[in-house]
């Protein structure tokens, strides 16, 4: 009623072009006026009719390892399609040892306990699961609703601005539509999205396959072989060693005619005493 009563003041106002006035007779400004209508429609909320569905997100995550991770990926690509599911993000990498694949699986949420399963079956040995469920239907209906509340005034707003003649007027309604809109694009998006998590499960498969250590391919040496290879690097180190001998010749010279010297000045130094 409060709500009526501000609108027909706002368009009694707009048509005759006198000052708006409340409803105990006192002149308002229109953004006053404009303000309380907004705040009093976005308050309001219609009761619930009926008993409502429960809204939850699924989500689940399987870590196995492969005894032939091709085969299990081949199986997995196969089986989607008969539960609606879908591939929404893979990536594989190769270490060493192991080839890993991960992949983001997008299901109907009806489906998603079946494909679930199936997967399970799919593992060598299985290491990790679980599922989790989240509870969303006070925040889906409560977005839903305000989402309402917001295009129900937007409608209002519209419907005086057909009536409004005063410029200045003109362009408050405008601005007031515009944060409107804004407001419910925002939370448009967030009603798809959440939409889109309750209708689509998220399933994450991490799987992977322990590969042979590699092999060079070279064949493999008899003990003789390796002898003479053995006696061959020791020679060549030896030739090495006399090679940086005689490299330091100047030094070993050198060295020894120091040495010769002192033994004769030491033997001089005898004969004398």
């Amino acid at each position: 009623m409060k709500t009526f009563s501000i609108l027909t003041f706002l368009v009694m106002a707009a048509c005759g072009g006198s000052p708006l006035t409340d409803a105990g007779g006192n002149d308002v400004s229109y953004e006053a006026a404009a303000m309380k209508l907004a705040s009093v429609e976005d308050s309001q909320q219609t009761p619930e009719s009926g008993p409502v569905s429960q809204k939850v997100i699924k989500t689940g995550n399987i870590n196995f390892q492969s005894k032939g991770i091709g085969v299990d990926y081949e199986k997995i690509q196969k089986m989607l399609p008969a539960f609606d599911a879908y591939i929404e993000n893979e990536n594989q990498s190769k270490g060493y040892d192991q080839l890993n694949y991960s992949l983001t699986i997008r299901v109907p949420a009806e489906r998603y306990d079946s494909l679930f399963a199936s997967i399970v079956k799919l593992a060598y040995r299985l290491e990790h699961k679980n599922s989790g469920i989240q509870d969303v239907t006070a925040q889906y209906y409560d977005l839903e609703q305000r989402i309402a509340n917001k295009k129900a005034l937007e409608a209002r707003y519209l419907d005086l601005l057909k009536k409004t003649a005063n410029i200045k007027d003109i362009l408050e309604i405008e601005r007031s539509l515009n944060e409107i809109r804004t407001e419910i694009e925002r939370m448009e998006g967030q009603f798809k999205y959440l939409s889109t998590q309750i209708s689509l499960s998220t399933l994450s498969v991490n799987f992977y396959e322990i590969l042979p250590i590699p092999d060079d391919g070279s064949p493999r040496k008899s003990f003789g072989s390796r002898l003479l290879n053995g006696l061959h690097g020791g020679w060549q180190g030896f030739l090495s060693f006399l090679v940086g001998v005689v490299t330091l010749w100047p030094f070993v010279l050198l060295i020894s005619i120091g040495v010769f010297t002192f033994r004769k000045i030491r033997a001089r130094l005898r004969m004398k005493n």
